[in-house]
């Protein structure tokens, strides 16, 4: 049933019942006498008799119901809600060149995926409503996170990205394979909007020839026009114009865009003019936790009352 408890430490509350019911009985005043029981063995009891501690039990049932509500029953639910929203891959260059720190005269600390981490956590954060995931790649691409709504672990995961050393053999920048592998992931969704954006800071350096084993940039945008996933890419840094045009190549295909970010505040207007993407209509099953405190809370209310009612107006108990 899914059922939990918000706050399950106050059903140790319960213990106060065995101590007001010790209270109550040793407060209760003594029978007075009255014949002896010798002389009338065969008088029956009355209903009432027999049902008179009924508004006692009543009342230990409406107690323990009032804890229960205290406690915060809740249900765990999965409610369908159709939202606007795309599917967007993020594919981010961790070749070592992204090292480079000439995004910002005044921030000469600040690296290249530094700006590019701080732009792609702002587009994000501005889009709560579409599946977003990441790809990282260099020589060889990897998926660090499939689309999702949990947008904080995204973000987590953005952040804790490294660069790949310099002078190392998978230090390299394979566009195509990148792309490839996007389409791959974003083939399957289940929405009808599917986007890549990919940030850069050169061009292909694995695919360079036609007869490279790795996959061209041109082939792999075709497989994203195939399987339906439109492609805007960036290309970051001050040297980035013919990698931009090699880019403009390869987003055409697939109906999308190239930008040139020359500079760490152009790197978050291209980002900004991203934002405004054509948005479809996709659905989502979040599980969320509904509260059921309410029925236990009217129930023991009524139940009070109830026993109350019944103790004086018709089994007319003293206490």
């Amino acid at each position: 049933m899914n059922f939990s408890l918000q706050d399950p430490h106050l059903l140790w509350w319960a213990w106060l019942l065995p101590l007001a019911l010790s209270i109550r009985l040793l407060r209760r005043p003594h029978a007075k006498p009255f014949a002896p029981y010798i002389f009338i063995p065969h008088l029956p009891r009355s209903p009432r008799q027999r049902t008179r501690a009924l508004p006692l039990l009543i009342q230990v049932s409406a107690f323990l119901l009032l804890i229960l509500a205290f406690a915060r029953p809740q249900q765990r639910e999965r409610a369908p809600v159709t939202e606007q929203g795309i599917d967007v891959l993020l594919c981010l260059d961790l070749s070592s060149s992204m090292a480079a720190t000439d995004l910002d005269k005044a921030s000469q600390n600040t690296t290249r995926l530094d700006f590019a981490r701080r732009a792609a956590a702002e587009f994000i954060q501005a889009r709560p409503q579409d599946r977003m995931g990441l790809l990282a790649f260099a020589r060889d691409a990897r998926l660090v996170c499939p689309p999702t709504l949990d947008h904080a672990s995204l973000q987590a995961l953005l952040n804790d990205l490294q660069l790949t050393p310099a002078g190392r053999e998978d230090d390299a920048t394979g566009i195509g394979t990148a792309l490839a592998r996007a389409a791959v992931h974003l083939k399957e969704a289940d929405s009808t909007s599917k986007v890549v954006v990919l940030l850069t800071d050169g061009e292909e350096t694995v695919a360079t020839s036609a007869s490279s084993a790795a996959i061209q940039p041109i082939d792999a945008a075709a497989l994203c026009r195939d399987w339906g996933v439109r492609v805007h890419a960036i290309a970051a840094g001050p040297d980035a114009v013919a990698t931009r045009a090699s880019l403009d190549q390869v987003t055409a295909i697939t109906g999308g865009q190239a930008f040139l970010a020359q500079d760490a505040v152009a790197l978050k207007q291209v980002y900004a003019a991203i934002d405004e993407l054509e948005r479809t209509r996709f659905e989502r099953l979040p599980w969320h936790q509904v509260d059921r405190f309410r029925g236990a809370l009217g129930l023991a209310l009524a139940l009070w009352i109830l026993g109350a009612w019944m103790r004086q107006k018709w089994w007319r108990v003293q206490r």
